[in-house]
């Protein structure tokens, strides 16, 4: 009997244009991920019925969700639906912009079995949270997590369905791959050594009587935080952080003209840092979390442009 390896499997989606109803013949999109990771959680509870002989009469299920995350390391193109799903908008012009209309997918993991192929459909997927970490000397890696609505077992494709091949650009890096990265307008510029940025759409579940399963969640507002670790070179950054200054940043990510992506959070406000003094041998670093706050110019929290030059 085969016996499913993690070196044959595929994760594919699809935009779902109703939530929980993949589309007919669909033409998924195979996605370029370092792990397999969507799952249902059942919920159950245990019967409180007294008995005389001490047992448990009953385990019963109480409701079923989809949740997981995919890990990633990032590359020009492959994630553009996934931001889209996690800022709640869509991109307009190659600009992207944290809303509040819902992206639904369906997602699909096949597990090579041999004759028989075991596929896992999960659908009504929506995009929760999305991480970023650009370390220096490090491919720039991150992940996304989904909630949905069910999950289907199959040994089949969807009838009359097709796959559209990932793409095979390079890894970013946080080395070669990071060409401009700017710290407000501090002076002498900062020394970053590490950038994390999280998006999280704090989405809620909405659950019903007659059905293990949630309806359309509702989403939450975009809470847009991350940090930063900065050499300890002057005074300037962590003065900015006593006066509870409010920056913009923004650094641009790629190698190939107009297969770039800017990142802007264009009002991050910094949080309480500090600075880390560490044993013999080690630099003093600078570690500052900052929240994006809502930017009138921008009308937005952060701001996302593709193919850039």
């Amino acid at each position: 009997m085969a016996t499913g390896t993690a070196d044959g499997t595929r994760v594919a989606y699809i935009a779902e244009s109703a939530f929980g109803t993949t589309p007919s013949t669909p033409t998924f999109q195979v996605l370029r991920t370092t792990n397999a990771g969507l799952a249902t959680n059942k919920l159950t509870g245990t019967s409180q019925d007294l008995r005389a002989d001490g047992n448990v009469p009953d385990e019963f299920l109480l409701g079923m969700d989809v949740e997981g995350s995919y890990n990633f390391e990032l590359s020009y193109g492959t994630l553009d639906d996934i931001l889209a799903g996690a800022l709640a908008a869509s991109w307009s012009t190659n600009v992207l912009k944290n809303g509040m209309t819902p992206k639904f997918f369906t997602f699909e993991e096949t597990i090579e079995l041999g004759s028989t192929d075991s596929f896992s459909r999960f659908v009504g997927c929506m995009v929760d949270s999305f991480t970023l970490d650009i370390t220096a000397r490090q491919a720039i890696t991150g992940s996304f997590g989904l909630i949905g609505k069910s999950e289907t077992l199959a040994t089949a494709i969807i009838s009359g369905a097709t796959y559209t091949a990932a793409n095979t650009k390079a890894v970013m890096t946080g080395a070669a791959s990071v060409g401009a990265l700017t710290v407000g307008s501090i002076s002498p510029a900062p020394l970053v050594r590490r950038l994390q940025l999280q998006i999280n759409r704090n989405l809620r579940r909405r659950t019903v009587v007659n059905s293990l399963y949630t309806d359309e969640p509702g989403v939450g507002r975009c809470d847009v935080t991350g940090n930063l670790e900065c050499y300890f070179a002057s005074n300037a950054l962590y003065q900015a952080v006593l006066d509870h200054d409010t920056i913009a940043i923004e650094t641009t990510l790629g190698t190939v003209t107009s297969e770039k992506y800017t990142i802007e959070i264009p009002s991050a406000k910094l949080g309480s840092g500090r600075r880390v003094v560490g044993g013999n041998g080690s630099d003093i670093m600078v570690n500052i979390p900052f929240r994006g706050l809502y930017n009138s110019s921008d009308a937005a929290s952060i701001v996302i442009t593709r193919a850039v030059s």
